[in-house]
């Protein structure tokens, strides 16, 4: 149902990198821009940011910080942008749905509606960054017990607001729902939207850019963090010094991290979409191969390009990726080596794979998730 106003409370302002956290968010805003709704986003201010998506009006929301750094900071974003809301705007999202209501009124007809992405569950996030670190003395003690209560009373608020619950995790549905009793029916699955690429150049063109021949394998590595270790790159590494020597040439492209002094290694350390689209021209297939545990848009990048993507056996998948996605049997190198080098070896099998991974990434085109955010919100609209 296009033609809505339609307000989201993002992270951050439009990112020039996929793994930006506003990614997603900026990604449903351009989506539902081209689908006739009209769009603003408020967002926290920042620099580095891209151009916002066409059609879609930035809202640069300016905070006073009255404890900064403290855990329920989040809070003020959430009352300053909804004081920033149109009257009577019909829909209004937020990604992540964070702490604190937005205070948003209730007008005609119940509107407007307001659905939030849940991400994460704040409460259990700040529990894991105080785990081992143990309070020194009573003031300490309580200031945690004051922190934990808060964000506790300001994650519910946030929860109760929406009148629909978006996830793509599930054990991250069954926390909320256990924490703070969010009814099944407040709680629907839905995938991430990952942002769509530039259109990509041609192979020759990439190997031609990256200085590689335009005849020799090429494996890529997608950095989901600009920090090598978390982003598993050593992982990545040894695999391919143990793969290479049955592939006389290969290459390696590591993106969004540092170069390396490594034989047959290449670097493409500018995080943004240009970079990305441009190593995934010229590779054959990509490995991810993530410490942090998490969601990884980059093998849907991967997929979307019909480059074939190996994962681990702990990746989080949002879809089942049925034959489109090549799992390691463990983490060891060796265990990623073997796969990778089985593509490698086998340019009909890097074909299959490669389509079926096309199929799976439909999923988390933008068009479609919006589509489905729609359809969950219309029910509740039309109420």
């Amino acid at each position: 149902m296009a033609g809505r106003s339609v307000d989201l409370v993002a992270s951050g302002p439009p990112p020039v990198d996929p793994y930006d956290p506003a990614a997603s968010a900026w990604a449903l805003a351009a989506a539902l821009s081209a689908a006739g709704d009209a769009v603003r986003v408020l967002h926290l201010p920042g620099g580095g940011g891209g151009p916002a998506p066409s059609g879609v009006e930035t809202v640069p929301v300016e905070i006073p910080l009255r404890r900064p750094g403290a855990p329920v900071e989040p809070a003020e974003f959430a009352a300053a942008a909804g004081r920033l809301l149109r009257m009577g705007v019909d829909l209004v999202l937020r990604d992540p749905v964070g702490l604190g209501p937005l205070g948003t009124p209730r007008a005609r007809r119940g509107l407007p509606v307001v659905g939030a992405f849940v991400r994460r569950v704040e409460l259990r996030t700040f529990e894991a960054e105080r785990q081992g670190r143990g309070p020194v003395g009573v003031v300490d003690r309580l200031d945690t017990w004051r922190d934990r209560r808060a964000v506790r009373r300001l994650e519910r608020a946030a929860l109760q607001e929406a009148d629909r619950l978006f996830f793509d995790a599930p054990e991250v549905a069954k926390s909320v729902a256990e924490e703070y009793d969010v009814p099944a029916r407040k709680l629907v699955a839905v995938p991430p939207a990952v942002p769509l690429l530039p259109p990509l150049p041609s192979r020759d063109e990439s190997r031609s850019q990256l200085k590689i021949p335009p005849d020799v394998p090429v494996v890529l590595a997608l950095a989901p963090f600009d920090a090598p270790e978390p982003s598993g790159v050593d992982r990545v590494l040894e695999a391919f010094r143990r793969a290479r020597p049955f592939f006389p040439g290969a290459r390696l492209v590591l993106w969004g991290v540092p170069p390396t002094s490594d034989p047959g290694v290449a670097a493409v350390p500018g995080r943004s979409t240009d970079t990305l689209a441009e190593a995934l021209a010229g590779a054959d297939v990509a490995v991810f191969a993530r410490r942090a545990v998490g969601f990884d848009p980059g093998v849907v990048l991967a997929a979307r390009a019909g480059v074939p993507p190996i994962v681990l056996p702990g990746a989080v998948l949002p879809v089942d990726p049925q034959e489109g996605v090549r799992a390691a049997v463990s983490d060891d190198p060796g265990d990623i080596a073997s796969v990778v080098a089985e593509l490698l070896a086998d340019p009909a099998l890097r074909r299959t794979v490669g389509l079926a991974a096309k199929r799976f990434a439909e999923a988390f085109a933008p068009e479609r998730v919006a589509a489905s955010v729609g359809a969950a919100l219309a029910p509740r609209a039309a109420g």
